[in-house]
């Protein structure tokens, strides 16, 4: 769904929905929330939400979509060399799921939605992480970039999963990713 053609009051109402569930998901876990508790919180009717979500999933895809966008914003042009615009990205990506595990799970959960539009706004998150990364890794070549940034958020991926789901020290994410960019730094100039 294209929200830039919403009237400004249709766009106010799916981002006071998109609030709310994001402020419902930093109190309870994922399986415990309701969509009716949603709406509750968002101040609409439970069918409102549904106007604008196909699904839960939907709209947990939509504040995973959220919560990225700042984090994935485009630095290429601040001055910063590469090798340092990646680190920088990679511990932002980390801390922000380390304050936020339950994100990261939905994330996980996510990532094998059945739900279309769901999947859409999943896939646009993954591709908006692989093209930022990417970014940083242009001196490469397009291709190269491509498959450099994909490695590296597979990296951040697992190492997330090892320490926000199964109990390893987050120092091991932060440390394994970084071993993994000081193996590209000296082709990043």
């Amino acid at each position: 769904m294209n929200t830039a053609a919403e009237p400004e009051y249709k766009q106010a109402r799916r981002e006071r929905i998109i609030a709310a569930a994001n402020a419902a998901l930093r109190e309870h876990d994922y399986e415990q929330i309701q969509m009716r508790d949603v709406a509750e919180r968002a101040d609409v009717a439970l069918g409102t939400v549904y106007r604008y979500f196909s699904s839960k999933e939907h709209v947990y895809a939509a504040v995973l979509m959220g919560w990225a966008e700042p984090v994935f914003g485009d630095t290429a042009a601040d001055g910063r060399p590469a090798e340092q615009r990646v680190r920088d990205t990679v511990r932002a990506i980390i801390a922000g799921f380390e304050r936020r595990p339950g994100f990261f799970k939905v994330c996980l959960l996510l990532q094998n939605t059945t739900d279309h539009n769901a999947a859409q706004v999943m896939a646009a998150f993954a591709d908006l992480a692989q093209e930022r990364l990417a970014a940083d890794f242009a001196v490469l070549g397009r291709r190269a970039a491509l498959d450099t940034a994909l490695m590296l958020w597979g990296i951040v991926n697992s190492m997330l999963t090892a320490t926000l789901l199964r109990g390893y020290p987050i120092a091991d994410a932060y440390r394994v990713t970084d071993a993994f960019v000081d193996l590209v730094a000296p082709r990043l100039g």
